[in-house]
């Protein structure tokens, strides 16, 4: 994908899901607090989608 509206406009949807469910089951303020970064995870979910491998190491410092 190499349209960057449309690029955005796909990691909004998934980010808005993401906390939709988050919220469903309540645990979306306790996330919040600690500082939770759910565009991150919508990132990491649309490489996923995609067949990119993710890789589940932390890096190293």
């Amino acid at each position: 994908m190499n349209d960057p509206t449309a690029e955005a406009a796909r990691l909004m949807k998934v980010a808005e899901a993401i906390v939709y469910e988050m919220d469903r089951q309540g645990v979306a303020d306790a996330v919040a607090d600690l500082g939770f970064n759910v565009m991150e995870l919508a990132k990491v979910a649309i490489r996923a989608a995609e067949g990119d491998v993710i890789p589940f190491r932390k890096p190293q410092p």
